[in-house]
């Protein structure tokens, strides 16, 4: 069985949700999962660019410490805070459920559309799906205008308002498929009873990132360190401490 690690960057989980999310993660996949909080200083949430730079480096230092615990890494934030550097950082295959969950969705419809957290954030989601080479795919970005800290997996007023924008994004956009561009969101699974209703794919980005570090792990696929060469350990004592070249 794989050993997968699901690593939150920042500070925003409390012991209670860290619990029921790894909970519901080992429903999820196959694979042993641990979810990971970075011990750093960071955001409680993650709804800026702003905010995204500052978790990196507490999420590579975290990685860095459990490299030899886990078979993979699924970072989770669906922004991918730091998949570059940290694929760059670690031999073991690193995760980021945006780029996991667009590429999903691209194979399983021709358009689709991101709904998203807030207004401020539909520009990060556009400039990610260009960054993964889809944008031509990408119907739209919508916002559900649910602040992370905010959101109530039991609440089925958010329930009502992701259909109600899907519904929108559907008829307006012409998406044929639509997938929550937040981890909050994902891991209220209530996936399966909004696609009931939108009658198109609803994507589960925690299913889909997490089924693919299994996979990737149980077979021995990793990221190639042509496209994600690995830096020189001996400049960042400062970042991981002195046993990073030892």
């Amino acid at each position: 069985m794989s050993d997968v690690a699901y690593l939150v960057p920042g500070t925003g989980l409390d012991a209670d949700e860290r619990t029921r999310r790894e909970r519901i993660a080992n429903e999820l996949t196959a694979a042993d999962v641990t979810v990971v909080q970075s011990r750093s200083a960071g955001p409680s949430s993650i709804e800026s660019s702003v905010e995204e730079a500052w978790c990196i480096v507490g999420s590579m230092r975290r990685a860095y410490e459990i490299r030899d615990d886990f078979d993979a890494i699924v970072i989770g934030c669906f922004g991918d805070p730091g998949l570059r550097p940290l694929r760059e950082l670690l031999d073991i295959p690193v995760i980021g459920p945006a780029e996991a969950t667009i590429h999903t969705a691209a194979q399983v419809a021709d358009r689709f559309s991101w709904l998203t957290i807030l207004d401020e954030t539909i520009p990060m989601s556009r400039e990610q799906a260009h960054e993964y080479g889809l944008s031509e795919q990408l119907a739209s970005v919508r916002s559900v205008d649910a602040p992370v800290e905010s959101i109530d997996h039991e609440s089925n007023q958010l329930v009502k308002r992701m259909v109600s924008v899907g519904q929108r994004a559907i008829e307006e956009d012409g998406a044929e498929a639509l997938f929550p561009g937040c981890m909050s969101l994902s891991f209220a699974q209530r996936h399966h009873e909004i696609q009931e209703r939108v009658d198109v794919p609803f994507l589960d980005p925690a299913t889909i990132a997490l089924e693919q570090a299994n996979t990737w792990a149980r077979h021995g696929i990793s990221q190639s360190k042509q496209t994600f060469p690995q830096p020189n350990f001996e400049k960042l004592v400062d970042l991981l401490g002195s046993n990073s070249y030892d």
